[in-house]
């Protein structure tokens, strides 16, 4: 996940949110690969030469025809029109009874888009669409301020904010998407232009949650705040003392004495790891400020530990972590909840159950990941004008994660079927408990989800979201049946 890939081709096919996978499919000629390498000399790469690696093993095995980094968006456009041009010769493109298809594809790395330029007052800062999440971080803390970042230091800007974007900071500032003042985009056509809550104002709304059904985001305007060092604290839990900590963790979540005091964030985790055969427990405690064990967590930190390691450093410190990078296989599912202690004990039974079945799969490390969207959070979606989310609600919305990592290709079924059967199971669960939610955070939605992300939003947004799509891309590019279909599409 350290790029952030835009992959184009008469047929591209489905993918993360940072780097969409490309799949084998009559693609562009060597003729317009070889364009594009005239074109961008030492910035374009075949495959045959490439050492370029990205973060899920399933994708780095699909190659694509050929590589190319802009280092403006500028060069984003030129390609975008010399692989239009190419798919119109060949009568690739959407049109009515009609789609013919071709193998392979170009994919637009925006690696060289990374730079962080800090402005007006350093209460913003201009973000390339390339950039890593610690990258930004890193550049801000320079100057003692910091960002609505993600968690994983090496997530990318782009897939991440156009999604949505969680934080560590989201209690305070919101997700990262209602802290973006302005995009640069890169329109179907090959035109350049910006996004705000004045200028293009529709254009500005589907891009706070749409995804990548517009354009080719290159840089962002973002919001940025004074920020020292925080304070991270890792346990982990015997299982004897699994009641007692997710009372503790519910209250944390939605006892609004606790859940008010905006430097506070708590991540749950329910793990299994095949070296230990072993279910643990486990909490990441964050405080935006550099305050030692900070009394928001008290309760918390009277239950016994198996371990603790805490720390305070700043958050490019907390997030850069030791990603393998192609070598590791992947899955994301998801679901949201209203608050339900019920359901947290439930869904750790139903996780365990499942992951028992494939305890046999080499390199198995599944996790049960839940924090919530919180009260603060939901309060700042209603800032210029709206995202496209859809989430209206007074109380914290419980965010679900089941994420998977392995290592053989032959075990990807084995995954699949127990991903789909845990939120099978969990939606059943919370529709029992009467606390289902329709909304399904896009960046953890797994492809087998990708049909009613968007429905999620509800009907009203959808349909919104649908007529921008076509008015700003009226030839379908970055449609399901255009140039670009990897991750959750629209149409």
């Amino acid at each position: 996940m350290t790029r952030i890939l835009a992959p184009l081709a008469c047929l591209v096919a489905t993918g993360y949110a940072t780097a969409p996978v490309l799949e084998r499919a009559n693609g562009p000629s060597a003729q317009t690969c070889s364009q594009l390498s005239s074109a961008f000399g030492s910035a374009f790469h075949w495959p045959q030469n490439d050492n370029f690696t990205i973060w899920d093993a399933k994708q780095q095995e699909v190659h694509p025809a050929c590589r190319v980094e802009p280092s403006s968006a500028n060069d984003v456009a030129k390609i975008l029109d010399t692989l239009v041009s190419h798919c119109e010769r060949r009568g690739s493109l959407p049109k009515p009874g009609r789609f013919q298809f071709s193998r392979g594809g170009v994919t637009v790395d925006l690696n060289r888009l990374s730079g962080v330029e800090i402005l007006q007052g350093d209460t913003r800062a201009r973000v390339g669409g390339g950039a890593t999440t610690v990258k930004v971080y890193e550049a801000l803390e320079s100057q003692n301020l910091s960002f609505v970042g993600g968690r994983v230091g090496s997530v990318g800007m782009g897939g991440f904010t156009l999604g949505g974007g969680t934080s560590p900071f989201s209690n305070k500032y919101g997700w990262s998407l209602d802290n973006v003042y302005e995009y640069e985009v890169v329109l179907s056509n090959g035109t350049i232009t910006t996004a705000s809550e004045t200028h293009n104002p529709d254009l500005y709304f589907a891009l706070r949650g749409g995804g990548n059904n517009f354009g080719i985001v290159t840089a962002f305007t973002v919001r940025t705040f004074s920020q020292g060092p925080v304070f991270t604290s890792t346990t982990t839990y015997s299982a004897n003392q699994s009641n007692q900590v997710l009372d503790k963790v519910y209250d944390l979540y939605t006892d609004k004495s606790l859940s008010s005091d905006k430097e506070m964030g708590y991540d749950l985790y329910y793990s299994y790891s095949s070296e230990s055969d072993r279910f643990t427990l486990s909490g990441t405690q964050r405080y935006g400020k550099p305050v030692p064990n900070p009394p928001v967590f008290a309760a918390l930190d009277r239950i016994p530990t198996l371990s603790r390691n805490t720390n305070i450093g700043r958050m490019s410190e907390a997030v850069d972590g030791t990603d393998s990078m192609g070598t590791t296989r992947h899955l994301f599912a998801t679901l949201s909840v209203a608050p339900s202690r019920s359901l947290l004990s439930e869904g750790l039974r139903i996780f365990q159950e499942e992951v028992e079945a494939i305890k046999h799969v080499p390199g198995l490390v599944p996790s049960f990941i839940s924090y919530p969207l919180q009260r603060n959070a939901i309060k700042a979606m209603k800032q210029r004008g709206g995202n496209a989310l859809g989430i209206d609600r007074d109380e914290p919305l419980f965010l679900i994660l089941i994420s998977t990592a392995w290592s053989e290709r032959t075990n990807d079924a084995d995954v699949n079927r127990m991903t789909v059967n845990t939120i099978e199971r969990l939606n059943a669960t919370a529709n029992n408990l009467g606390v289902a939610s329709r909304y399904k955070y896009i960046n953890y939605a797994s492809a087998a989800q990708a049909s009613t992300v968007f429905s999620g939003y509800g009907d009203e947004n959808l349909q919104r979201l649908r007529r921008i799509q076509k008015a700003v891309d009226p030839r379908g590019i970055f449609t399901s049946k255009g140039l670009w279909r990897g991750f959750v599409k629209l149409l």
